[in-house]
C-alpha cells in the first residue's frame, strides 16, 4: 500500500497532521509519522506525499527525498501567520523542490488539508500508477504506425499499452482476438478490434464525432488549442452553434506541458493535459459540437455564409470563422537528427516521454517557455540534463520564473551559443555534436534524447491567398479598435499563437480565443441572416 508521510519533530504538530490525514486517507494509503527525515528511506514502499514544517532541517530533507522515492509529492507545513518563511517557500516552490504547501493549524481539515493532498495524490496516482488501458495496440515494430495512433490517445489523456507482434503479449493477442487482423490491430476495453484502422476510425470506435452534424453554424472554431477551446466555450455560452474543428490532440501545444504554473488561478500550477481536457468537457456541456482528426482545408464566402471545407469532404455552413489552428515545431533542419526521430530525438513530446527518461543523458534544444518546462519536467523524473541554447542566455525568450527553476537545479546544465551539427547514432541516438556559434569548433555531448523546442510555424499554408499572412506565415489581424482580431476576410477571426504579433502563452491564447467569440457574435447581431 502506497504511503503518506509526516516528518516533524513537534509531536502535538505530528499527532495534528497523523490523526487528519488518517481519519480520510487511512482505507487506501499507510499514514506514517517520523520524528526526523533523517531515517526516511526505500523501507517506506511506495511514498506518495510526504508533509515536513518548512524553515526546519525535515524540510531541508524533504526538499531531497526524490533520491529515495522518485515521483514523491513534497508538501511543505507552513505555521499560519509566519511571514519569515515567505521567500524560503517561494524559492523552494520556483525551484521545483516543494510541490504544494498547507496551513496549520486549520479551521477545518476538509476546507485547508484534504483538498491539497487530494490533488497532490491524484497527479502522483496519474504519474505513476498503472491507469486502465482503454486500447491496446499490437505493431510490428516499436516505430510502426502504431506509435502514431498511440502518440494520439496518450495526447488526449486515453491511456493506451502498446506490444511487439513478436513479444508474449503482442503473439497471445495475435493468436486470440486480433487473430487475422492487419497491423496495427487494436483491441478496446469492451472487446471490440479493429485492422489497421485510420485516426479517424479509431476515435470513431471511442464514441469521438469525426464529421459534423451539419446545417449552419453561427461559428466555427479551427483548432481545439487553449485559444480555440476558449472561443468555443465563450460562443456556445452565448447561445451561438458553435463548431469546433481539431485534426490533432485538445489542448494543443499547451496540452503537452508537464506543468504551467503562470497560468491565473492555479497557485500549484497546472498539467496541460489537464486543463485541455477540463476546458473541453467545459465547451461539450456549454453545446459545443467537437469534430476529431479532421482538418480545414478551404475557405470561401457564399453571401451571408462562409463555406469551410474539411479534409473529410464536408462543407461546413457558418455565419464566422474563428482560426486558432496554432503552430508546428519547426525542424533542426540537420538531415542526421530527423533521421532519429522516434529514436531519441522528439519534437514536443517530453511529457509523455519523460517516465522513461529516468537516470539518461537528455539534451534539451531551445529557449522558450516550452523548452523549460520540458527541461523542467525531465529533470523531475531523474533525467541528466543539457539545456542547448544559441543565444547567449536563457532570458531573451523563457520566464523569469522557469530560468531561475532551472538555473537552481543541479541536475541541469545550461550551455549557451551552441547549436547542433549532427546526431551521432544508427539505431538510436548516442550523442550530438555541437557547434558554438561563435569559434565553429565542435564538440561531442553523449546524449540518449534529444527533446526540441526550437521555434513554431504556424498551421496556416491552406490559408495562403484567403486571408492576409506576414512573412512569416502568421494570420494578420487588424490594428485597433472593434475589429482588432478580425482577419482580412470579414467575419474571420484569429487567436492565439497562429495570430501575427500574438503573445505565445497559454493566458493570452485563452483571453483572444473569448474575444474573438465575443466579437463574432456583434459582428453576426450587427449583421443578421437574411430571411
Amino acid at each position: 500500500m502506497p504511503s503518506i508521510l509526516v516528518v516533524a519533530a513537534d509531536g502535538a504538530r505530528r499527532s495534528a497532521l497523523v490523526d487528519a490525514l488518517a481519519r480520510r486517507f487511512r482505507a487506501d494509503y499507510d499514514v506514517v509519522a517520523r520524528s526526523t527525515g533523517d531515517d526516511v528511506g526505500p523501507e517506506l514502499g511506495p511514498l506518495a506525499v510526504a508533509l515536513a514544517p518548512i524553515g526546519t532541517d525535515d524540510f531541508t530533507r524533504l526538499q531531497r527525498i526524490d533520491a529515495a522515492h522518485p515521483g514523491a509529492k513534497r508538501i511543505a507545513v507552513v505555521e499560519v501567520g509566519d511571514r519569515s518563511v515567505a521567500d524560503e517557500l517561494a524559492k523552494a516552490m520556483t525551484l521545483g523542490q516543494v510541490d504544494y504547501y498547507v496551513g496549520h493549524p486549520w479551521a477545518s481539515p476538509e476546507e485547508e488539508l484534504y483538498p491539497v493532498i487530494t490533488e497532490a495524490l491524484r497527479i502522483w496516482a496519474y504519474d505513476q500508477q498503472l491507469r486502465l488501458p482503454k486500447v491496446t495496440i499490437v505493431d510490428k515494430s516499436i516505430h510502426g504506425p502504431g506509435a502514431a495512433l498511440a502518440s494520439l490517445l496518450e495526447h488526449n489523456s486515453v491511456a493506451a499499452v502498446r506490444h511487439l507482434a513478436h513479444s508474449p503479449e503482442g503473439q497471445a493477442l495475435l493468436d486470440g482476438p486480433l487473430a487475422g487482423l492487419p497491423l496495427p490491430a487494436l483491441r478496446f476495453w469492451d472487446g471490440r478490434v479493429l485492422g489497421a484502422p485510420t485516426e479517424s476510425e479509431m476515435v470513431e470506435a471511442l464514441g469521438v464525432p469525426t464529421r459534423p452534424a451539419g446545417g449552419t453554424y453561427d461559428v466555427a472554431v479551427v483548432g481545439a488549442g487553449p485559444a480555440g477551446l476558449a472561443a468555443s466555450v465563450y460562443a456556445s455560452s452565448e447561445g451561438l452553434r458553435t463548431l469546433t474543428i481539431e485534426k490533432g490532440a485538445v489542448g494543443g501545444q499547451a496540452g503537452t506541458s508537464s506543468k504551467i504554473r503562470n497560468y491565473l488561478g492555479f497557485p500549484w500550477g497546472v498539467r496541460g493535459g489537464d486543463l485541455a481536457q477540463q476546458a473541453h468537457r467545459q465547451a461539450e456541456q456549454l453545446g459545443a459540437e467537437i469534430v476529431a482528426t479532421r482538418s480545414a482545408i478551404g475557405l470561401t464566402a457564399d453571401g451571408d455564409e462562409l463555406l469551410l471545407r474539411l479534409s473529410s469532404g464536408d462543407v461546413v455552413h457558418t455565419r464566422s470563422v474563428i482560426l486558432t489552428g496554432g503552430v508546428s515545431y519547426r525542424r533542426t533542419g540537420v538531415p542526421s537528427v530527423d533521421a532519429l526521430i522516434g529514436r531519441g530525438v522528439f519534437y514536443g513530446a517530453a511529457a509523455g516521454e519523460a517516465t522513461s527518461m529516468s537516470g539518461l543523458r537528455v539534451a534539451v534544444l531551445g529557449a522558450g517557455n516550452s523548452a523549460g518546462q520540458a527541461a523542467a519536467h525531465l529533470a523531475a523524473a531523474g533525467a541528466d540534463v543539457t539545456v542547448l541554447v544559441r543565444k547567449d542566455s536563457l532570458g531573451h525568450s523563457m520566464s523569469d520564473y522557469l530560468v531561475t527553476q532551472l538555473e537552481g537545479t543541479p541536475t541541469v546544465t545550461i550551455r549557451c551559443q551552441v547549436e547542433v551539427a549532427e546526431a551521432l547514432g544508427d539505431a538510436a541516438l548516442k550523442a550530438l555534436v555541437l557547434r558554438p556559434t561563435s569559434t565553429g569548433k565542435t564538440d561531442v555531448l553523449p546524449s540518449d534524447a534529444l527533446f526540441v523546442y526550437i521555434g513554431a510555424v504556424p498551421f496556416t499554408d491552406w490559408l495562403d491567398g484567403i486571408v492576409a499572412l506576414d512573412e512569416h506565415g502568421f494570420v494578420v489581424t487588424g490594428s485597433g479598435g472593434a475589429d482588432w482580431l478580425e482577419t482580412s476576410m470579414p467575419r474571420v477571426y484569429a487567436a492565439g499563437d497562429i495570430r501575427a504579433g500574438s503573445i505565445k502563452r497559454v493566458a493570452a491564447a485563452v483571453g483572444e480565443g473569448s474575444t474573438a467569440a465575443m466579437l463574432a457574435r456583434a459582428a453576426l447581431q450587427e449583421h443578421p441572416t437574411n430571411p
